[in-house]
């Protein structure tokens, strides 16, 4: 992270303002601002105050800590997950904590840290699940003012999404509102420079990489679809769309997971206990297909990182606590058979 980005992380940590900065070390707002926004740099005799303002030391000022590779991003990334598996999701939450101190620097890590750990802060039996949301908050939201676009953006994205599920909808089209409209998409002009120079695997599984994202698209737009005809109660056309989008899964293996949780969706709309029950049934027994084009031959040029998948009792753990925690489904859970299963 530029020095930029470090005065202006660790200003906002601090809940100073620009001029706030500047009155401390008796120089202008628009010198800091200037700093700030990289148009250049503190004089070297205002470093060690500087430094003090914000609370850091001049090492971490100057941001001589190592950027992480992506590769120690992932890797620290898979531990939080872990450790929120293992010992549960406060450990997780001091170890992300102690992390993204030691590396300010880095918002791919402070961005996908936040992004497990909201993951697993929608499991059961979490004390205090606002403070740690607020907290999440305030990293991504730190994150979103990168200088990196994509990470800012995807930052942005998660932001909106945490204000929505907290009906703070005017936040949530403010972060919304600020992430680039034009982009410019060039996986097909790769996927076609690939395959011109000679490079056939890679040609290959970039072709084969824009076909499981579009599947997966597509696949999300039909599932909200449905959702919507629910709300407004067309359950013969909602059915229509579930067909759809079973095709959808079927033709681009996405696995049968998919196909059981749209059947689940209908049963718990019509209140049908007996389907329900046989799709809840289903959903656990193929709960590892969540992944399984991994493994399809329809991407068998595409790289994935397999040695990071999950084990199939971790797939069914993950199933079975959505399930304790869904109060839509508390009409089918006295049933000894969904009991059984759960427990």
């Amino acid at each position: 992270m530029r020095i930029s980005e470090v005065i202006r992380n660790y200003r906002k940590k601090e809940n100073l303002t620009q001029e706030q900065v500047a009155n401390y070390l008796n120089i202008s707002a628009p010198a800091v601002n200037k700093w700030e926004s990289g148009i250049s740099c503190p004089d070297i005799a205002l470093l060690a105050p500087l430094a003090r303002v914000l609370k850091i030391d001049v090492n971490t000022l100057l941001a001589f800590n190592e950027e992480l590779t992506d590769v120690e991003v992932k890797k620290l990334t898979k531990e939080v997950g872990e450790m929120a598996s293992k010992e549960g999701f406060q450990k997780a939450f001091e170890k992300a904590s102690d992390l993204i101190k030691q590396y300010p620097s880095c918002d791919e890590l402070t961005y996908w840290i936040s992004v497990v750990l909201r993951i697993y802060l929608l499991g059961p039996q979490i004390e205090e699940k606002d403070k740690y949301e607020r907290k999440i908050i305030a990293w991504l939201e730190l994150v979103s003012g990168s200088s990196k676009v994509k990470t800012a953006s995807m930052a942005k994205l998660e932001l909106s999404a945490m204000y929505r599920a907290k009906k703070e909808y005017k936040k949530s089209k403010e972060a919304l509102d600020k992430i680039p409209e034009v982009e410019v998409d060039k996986k097909i002009q790769q996927a076609l420079l690939f395959e011109s120079s000679g490079k056939t695997d890679e040609a290959y599984g970039a072709y084969e990489g824009i076909l499981r994202e579009n599947a997966h698209e597509t696949f999300a737009a039909l599932s909200l679809i449905i959702q919507m005809l629910y709300k407004e109660k067309k359950f013969s056309e909602a059915e229509e769309y579930i067909e759809r989008a079973k095709k959808v899964a079927e033709v681009f293996n996405l696995g049968a997971y998919h196909k059981y949780q749209l059947d689940l969706s209908l049963a718990r709309e019509k209140q049908d206990k007996e389907k329900a029950i046989e799709m809840i049934i289903n959903m656990v027994n193929e709960a590892s297909s969540m992944d399984i084009s991994m493994k399809s031959k329809l991407y068998k040029h595409m790289k994935f990182n397999v040695t990071n998948s999950w084990s199939k009792d971790k797939y069914e753990r993950l199933i079975k606590g959505g399930f304790k925690e869904d109060k839509t489904l508390d009409f089918v859970k006295n049933d000894p058979r969904i009991n059984f299963l759960l427990e």
